[in-house]
């Protein structure tokens, strides 16, 4: 899933007079940190082995056995933007960002547990336990696509050379939302990898361990 929230902050520097020979914005070199923040992981026994099974098949969704419940999260993405507005004169103005912070945040994390499971402590530990380690693995691909953001994020900025507008909001605007969508291009990559992580997980090792725990409940019931 994906949800992303935008928070954008800018924090002006001193305007500068700048005279461009063709007109365009000069080339952006900000310094850029990213910080990164895990949100809590929030357990819930809220569903059923039969909405799941539906669920998956309304998404046309892979269904994998044994079902032992869901994983979900999404990721929320704020932007504080120092920038520097360069007057090119002619009523020509552009946003030039000297210093970018991205937090990007994993958030909204649940585990759902099937009721079904309630009564059956044994069971109640092992889809836990299995869906823990889909939350680890996230927070590992997570990390690791973050993990070379800053300097990608730096090359792209460099190359961002947006049209000059006619006020200086108008200039932080498309300046922001250039900004925005290089963000959001970056993290493509974990979109487009997290759709696989769950193959990380359930391994034939990890189907056939959980299958035969609690003496065989998931495979003597069909699940």
């Amino acid at each position: 899933m994906r949800a992303l929230w935008i928070a954008s902050v800018l924090l002006a520097f001193p305007c500068l007079n700048v005279t461009a020979a063709d007109g365009a914005c000069p080339a952006a070199s900000p310094e850029v940190q990213v910080e990164t923040v895990h949100g809590e992981v929030r357990e819930l026994s809220d569903t059923t082995v039969a909405d799941l099974a539906r669920a998956a098949k309304d998404r046309n969704a892979p269904l994998r056995h044994p079902i032992l419940g869901a994983y979900i999260s999404s990721i929320g993405i704020g932007l504080r933007i120092g920038d520097r507005i360069v007057d090119l004169g002619g009523g020509h103005r552009c946003s030039v960002p000297e210093a970018i912070h991205v937090r990007l945040t994993l958030t909204g994390r649940a585990v759902h547990l099937p009721r079904d499971f309630a009564d059956n402590a044994c069971l109640l530990d092992l889809a836990r336990g299995h869906q823990r380690k889909h939350a680890q693995a996230d927070d590992a691909l997570f990390e690791g696509v973050v993990s070379g953001f800053a300097e990608h994020l730096r090359a792209r900025l460099a190359t961002l050379l947006p049209d000059p507008a006619p006020s200086e909001s108008a200039a932080r605007l498309r300046m922001t939302e250039a900004a925005r969508k290089i963000v959001e291009e970056q993290l493509d990559s974990y979109e487009s990898a997290k759709a696989n992580v769950g193959k990380m997980v359930d391994t034939p090792e990890e189907v056939v361990r959980v299958s035969e725990a609690c003496g065989g409940a998931l495979k003597s019931q069909g699940l």
